[in-house]
């Protein structure tokens, strides 16, 4: 499969233009990254974009928004983070570059995009990455500890989703989903929304949302406008 060239500086202007904070150190692997899925997109069909520049602002920079988002919420400073449904390593490889906190691990169920995740953590070597190739169930069912955080991005529709985690998360662990629109005024008991963060691209806005389970049986409402939970 024939290599498209990522241009470093071309990369560097279009990451300072994103809005998000990427670090210096994260520029090299993060070019390597697209280099290695623009090669594989062209056999395997991994994502919709097809050259790098797009895969980049549509997909590879949500990453470092989340970075900055995770940084906010009340995390152990080692937790144990579940990506499910990690399909071609995002938000998760970009996020290990900025964000390199606790142990982190990618499910995906897709064989070859599980491929392609095991061979870009063994060309970079990201701290503390995993991938795990199967169904989210089985992931589960070898599993001793429960996790500080969840993530999920277009996985399975937030009310499912919510039955999936509960059990799952630690007593103070957050549930983190990738949207493409706000969170809802109002959530099932006994979760509550904990942070939200807006940004936009392309021209579009996208969300992140930090939920989690209440102390208490009640049902729990959340103005988005003022950001105060009620």
């Amino acid at each position: 499969m024939q290599r498209q060239s990522v241009d470093r500086k071309e990369l560097a202007r279009l990451a300072a233009a994103s809005g998000a904070e990427v670090p210096q150190s994260a520029l090299e692997p993060l070019a390597e990254y697209l280099e290695m899925l623009c090669q594989w997109n062209k056999a395997m069909n991994l994502v919709g974009p097809h050259t790098w520049q797009d895969m980049l602002t549509r997909l590879a920079m949500d990453s470092f928004h989340l970075a900055g988002f995770l940084d906010k919420l009340n995390l152990p400073e080692a937790p144990l983070c579940w990506d499910l449904g990690a399909g071609a390593g995002l938000p998760g490889i970009p996020l290990r570059m900025a964000w390199t906190r606790g142990a982190y691990y990618m499910i995906e169920v897709r064989e070859k995009r599980a491929l392609f995740i095991s061979s870009v953590l063994s060309r970079l070597q990201l701290p503390s990455t995993h991938v795990f190739r199967g169904p989210v169930e089985h992931f589960f069912q070898g599993q001793y500890y429960k996790a500080d955080c969840i993530l999920s991005r277009a996985f399975m529709p937030w009310r499912q989703l919510l039955d999936l985690a509960s059990p799952r998360l630690h007593d103070n662990g957050v549930l983190v989903v990738l949207a493409l629109e706000p969170a809802p005024s109002e959530l099932p008991a006994p979760w509550r929304l904990v942070e939200q963060h807006s940004y936009v691209v392309g021209g579009h806005g996208r969300w992140f949302w930090a939920l989690a389970p209440s102390a208490g049986d009640e049902r729990l409402t959340y103005d988005a406008a003022t950001h105060q939970a009620g």
